[in-house]
Formats: structure tokens, C-alpha cells, sequence
């Protein structure tokens, strides 16, 4: 109250102003955190391949070039239900030889594949890996067992060091879920979504001994 009884609501409304443009802005901080920590980690996702090639490297024994590697396979949601009821998985390893030049663009000396079947058999919960290139197979108790052990690469003949010349050479290498040999409904589910894009980046790495 002033000296003469009045009111003076002005200060308190002020006051009151003052703490809701206050909050306002704490609010609107705090939701572009949110908003920035969900961007960052839909980045993250995103980024994360679900096969991955740790590492790799070659050797050379014998007159031939043979290639090692450490894959870590990572099943999609998809894929794992497509698996569990009965649908076998082709995992392509693609490699590709090519011969470094600096004035001109590199170029391809020779690509090859290395497939395996990975297939689980409900009567026995078995997983069952297939070598399709040499027709091995092994059979595993868990799923994480059967993707490390397709995961191994272990001396990988690559090719004949009698067909490549003094230059540099590369070897790059990738794996790839071979999504033609799905079954038809499928294949058309992986063409428009992402459960069957099971892909790693190139792998790349200078051929030496």
C-alpha cells in the first residue's frame, strides 16, 4: 500500500512477468537439449553398420596371396525372425584386387566371393554354417557362436602372387547379406525396407607381406 492507501500492483506483476519469460526460456533451453541429444543420437544409429570388418590383413606363403580377417556379424530384428522360422541367410565376403596407379584411375586385377549359409534347424536348436564355396559346414549351439566363427577369416587364398607385377596393389573387402536369395515375399520386403540392407563398409588395405 502507497501513503495515501492505494495499491501497487505493478511491482508484483512484474515480478510474476519476469519468472514466467524466466521459465519460457528455461523450458525452451532444455527442449533443444532434447532435441539435440535425439539428432545426435539418431547420428549415432544411423552410423552403426551392422556387419563390420575390424580388421584385416594378407600374406604371402607358397606363391600365393592369402587374406585374414575379424568380421563381427550383427543380425537386424528382421533377419533374426526370418532365421528363426526357417529362412536360410547367404553372407556374401566380396574381395577385390586392384593395382594402385597415379595417373591414372586404379585398376581391377581380380574380384572374387566367399559365401556361407547360415541356416537353424528348430528340431535340434542348431545354427548350421555352410561354406558354399567349399562345402563345409559346422554346426554351433548359439547364433552368437555361429557369427563369430563365420566371422574368423583365416588364410583366404586370394590370388597368385605370379600374376601381379612390382606395382602397388590394394585389396578391399566387404560383407553383404544376398538378399536375391531370399524367398520372394521376402525380397520384396527387403527391397523397401531396411531389416534385410545387412551391409559393412570397404575394407581397404595395402597388399604387402
Amino acid at each position: 500500500m502507497t501513503g495515501d492507501g492505494s495499491a501497487t500492483p505493478a511491482r508484483g506483476v512484474t515480478g510474476r512477468t519476469a519468472l514466467r519469460s524466466v521459465g519460457r526460456r528455461v523450458l525452451w533451453s532444455a527442449g533443444l537439449v532434447l532435441l539435440a541429444s535425439l539428432l545426435l543420437g539418431t547420428g549415432v544409429a544411423e552410423a552403426k553398420k551392422p556387419f563390420e570388418i575390424r580388421t584385416a590383413s594378407s600374406r604371402l606363403a607358397d606363391g600365393v596371396w592369402f587374406a585374414s580377417a575379424d568380421i563381427d556379424y550383427r543380425l537386424s530384428d528382421d533377419a533374426l525372425e526370418a532365421l528363426q522360422n526357417g529362412v536360410a541367410l547367404t553372407i556374401q565376403l566380396q574381395i577385390e584386387v586392384t593395382r594402385v596407379r597415379r595417373f591414372w584411375t586404379d585398376a581391377q586385377v581380380a574380384s572374387l566371393q566367399q559365401a556361407y549359409l547360415l541356416r537353424y534347424q528348430p528340431l535340434s536348436e542348431r545354427y548350421v554354417v555352410r561354406n558354399l564355396n567349399s562345402g563345409d559346414h559346422k554346426s554351433f549351439a548359439t547364433l552368437f557362436s555361429a557369427l563369430n566363427d563365420m566371422g574368423r577369416i583365416v588364410d583366404l587364398p586370394i590370388i597368385d602372387a605370379s600374376v601381379l607385377s612390382d606395382a602397388r596393389y590394394e585389396i578391399s573387402m566387404r560383407a553383404v547379406l544376398d538378399q536375391n536369395t531370399l524367398p520372394g515375399p521376402l525380397r520384396l520386403l527387403a527391397f523397401w525396407g531396411e531389416g534385410f540392407r545387412l551391409v559393412s563398409d570397404w575394407y581397404t588395405w595395402t597388399l604387402d607381406g
